[in-house]
């Protein structure tokens, strides 16, 4: 079998196994491996993660990466956003909590790479809790309808940067 049709298979049963687990409430763990070609770049969709789903991600390479989380919805914006940007040396770890249901993709990229880069990434997922409003409390914020930074949890958001 090749080996890309391999790894998009793993890919797939990847993406196929979280989407299942944050769906039903239940953890899910599963992991890939991906060779990303010298001025390349692969992504692993992660399908339909619900709001609030915490996604953990723990990543090891051959060499120096460029990793990027994005959600579908900001793929099809003009200037799309990440959830999640960051330059990996030989290993990183992130975690996030997915603010709108979407499909999601782990963004390997390797464009200025002079060489081929092996990684392998573990990826977590697990359904955030279901929040109820205290009684009495409003629905929307008094800012009129937009988080400040005090009103967001710290946790929302690891880190916003251009894709």
């Amino acid at each position: 079998m090749p080996r890309a049709l391999l790894a998009r298979l793993l890919a797939l049963a990847c993406a196929a196994l979280l989407a299942g687990a944050a769906q039903f409430g239940a953890a899910a763990t599963a992991q890939v491996t991906i060779e990303v070609p010298q001025g390349k770049a692969k992504s692993v969709r992660l399908r339909h993660l619900p709001r609030g789903t915490l996604v953990g991600v723990a990543i090891r390479a051959s060499g120096r990466l460029g990793v990027a989380l994005v959600s579908g919805t900001q793929l099809k914006s003009k200037k799309p956003e990440a959830l999640f940007r960051a330059a990996l040396e030989r290993r990183m770890s992130f975690k996030v909590v997915i603010p709108e249901t979407s499909d999601y993709y782990l963004v390997l990229d390797n464009r200025r790479g002079a060489e081929p880069v092996k990684a392998t990434a573990t990826i977590e997922a697990v359904r955030g809790r279901k929040r109820t409003p205290a009684p009495g409390a409003p629905a929307i914020p008094k800012s009129g309808g937009k988080l400040d930074e005090t009103q967001a949890p710290q946790s929302a958001t690891v880190a916003i940067a251009r894709l």
